[in-house]
């Protein structure tokens, strides 16, 4: 990276209100570790090297439910998350009552590609796939296709 680089935001960590992710920025001013943009709020600050990258990071261009969502919080329905690159991720999203049925004659239950949350509606489930896209936490928690 040098001065006047465009660069693009790969991570918000804290930075919520200052920072969006895949938003490019300009490179006004660099050192060893950090490097200085205006951010969302117009301010001119030092950030972490780490919080971006000279390529754009692919987009969700797409989240499918693959099941049908029924008014039945016992039941699991799956996601297909597709990115700009073409690349194609998908994740099960459940309830607590579902888990529990689940757990009623196994001792436990284990899985990465589940997603636990309080109501299965197509809002909950694409806030939840954005929000942990934004939180640099969605492909960890998807089986990739």
């Amino acid at each position: 990276m040098k001065i006047k680089d465009k660069i693009y935001c790969k991570s918000i960590g804290i930075y919520s209100g200052q920072l969006t992710k895949r938003k490019s920025y300009i490179v006004e001013e660099i050192n060893a570790e950090n490097i200085r943009i205006w951010n969302d709020e117009g301010k001119l600050r030092w950030y972490s090297k780490f919080y971006f990258c000279l390529e754009k990071e692919p987009e969700i261009i797409s989240i499918h439910i693959d099941d049908e969502i029924v008014e039945d919080t016992e039941s699991a329905i799956e996601v297909t998350i597709e990115f700009s690159d073409k690349t194609k991720y998908w994740m099960t999203f459940t309830t607590p009552k579902y888990l529990n049925k689940i757990l009623d004659g196994k001792s436990y239950f284990s899985s990465k590609h589940f997603m636990i949350i309080k109501y299965l509606t197509e809002e909950s489930i694409k806030s939840t796939v954005l929000k942990l896209d934004e939180q640099n936490e969605l492909i960890e928690s998807c089986k990739k296709y």
